[in-house]
């Protein structure tokens, strides 16, 4: 069972940014950057807000973005061997279900993530207005691993020496 861990500013960011309106989308969709603490835990290391400009008008969807968009997430991925979270907001409370259009858009996406950074762990983060979840792919994974257990960390979070986590 995997495990996600956030500390608490990120987690603040990342919904006041996603519950912003946008001058045309129903919706604003994010980046979740994470990398992996152990074998069971996915540490959350950033988030980065899709520019206004990098969105397609496209009333059949909640949010379509362009190619920039998704190289900006596939940039940061690579430079700093991260896994990427594409992520947004369904607008009800309880436990968050992925749409029939975020599941079919998955393998599009999933596929620019793994060629950004093959050996990490890439997915999705839904979050419904008092709960997340994030369905993932860890290296090597066809099928994926749906994480409902996740910890919003108040401390900062900081690497030792080799590379590690402490928390």
């Amino acid at each position: 069972m995997i495990q996600l861990r956030m500390p608490q500013s990120i987690h603040q960011e990342m919904r006041s940014d996603l519950r912003r309106s946008h001058p045309f989308a129903f919706e604003r969709v994010g980046y979740v950057f994470t990398k992996p603490a152990g074998d069971s835990v996915l540490v959350v290391t950033g988030y980065e807000s899709i520019p206004d400009q990098f969105y397609i008008k496209d009333s059949s969807v909640g949010a379509r973005i362009d190619h920039r968009a998704i190289a900006l997430a596939m940039k940061r991925a690579d430079v700093n061997k991260e896994g990427i979270l594409h992520t947004h907001i369904h607008n009800k409370s309880g436990r968050p279900i992925f749409s029939r259009d975020d599941r079919a858009d998955h393998p599009t996406f999933l596929r620019s993530f793994r060629n950004a950074a093959p050996g990490m762990t890439h997915g999705f983060l839904l979050l419904s207005t008092d709960k997340m979840m994030a369905r993932v792919w860890p290296p090597q994974h066809e099928s994926p691993i749906d994480i409902f257990r996740y910890t919003i960390v108040n401390l900062p979070l900081s690497l030792n020496a080799s590379g590690g986590f402490l928390i």
